[in-house]
């Protein structure tokens, strides 16, 4: 693992290009409160399925990370969006789009708008995606 001198944030390849940026995590949920609520439910229930998670807020999103950044978190006014990535195109109604991001990767997103979608389907994708 390298790390950046200058923020201290950890990656897998030397030198990896990223931002710097600090962003304090209550300015995402700034008016947002029910995207706070599903944040926190879904970390609780998240670092008990797939053990320690780190979190680090960037501007742009939430990112999430075992040994990598394995997806992200964006708040929105009526819930959260979820980014996560696996090495598979994941077929469900609840993937509201995806993306091919490399030869064997896919990235997919699911919007949570309430606790009872926090489920152990999402939550075995995101154990999946965080390897």
């Amino acid at each position: 693992m390298w790390k950046c001198p200058k923020c201290r944030r950890e990656f897998a390849k030397r030198g990896q290009g990223h931002s710097c940026t600090v962003y304090p995590l209550a300015n995402h949920f700034k008016n947002k409160e029910h995207a706070k609520t599903l944040y926190d439910e879904l970390l609780g229930k998240l670092s008990k399925k797939a053990g320690k998670i780190k979190v680090e807020s960037l501007p742009c999103c939430i990112h999430l990370v075992s040994s990598y950044t394995f997806g992200c978190v964006y708040a929105l006014r009526s819930g959260i969006r979820i980014h996560f990535s696996l090495q598979r195109k994941m077929e469900s109604p609840r993937v509201r789009e995806y993306a091919k991001v490399a030869s064997k990767r896919f990235m997919h997103s699911v919007d949570v708008k309430g606790k009872k979608e926090i489920d152990a389907e999402l939550l075995g994708w995101l154990k999946e995606a965080s390897g």
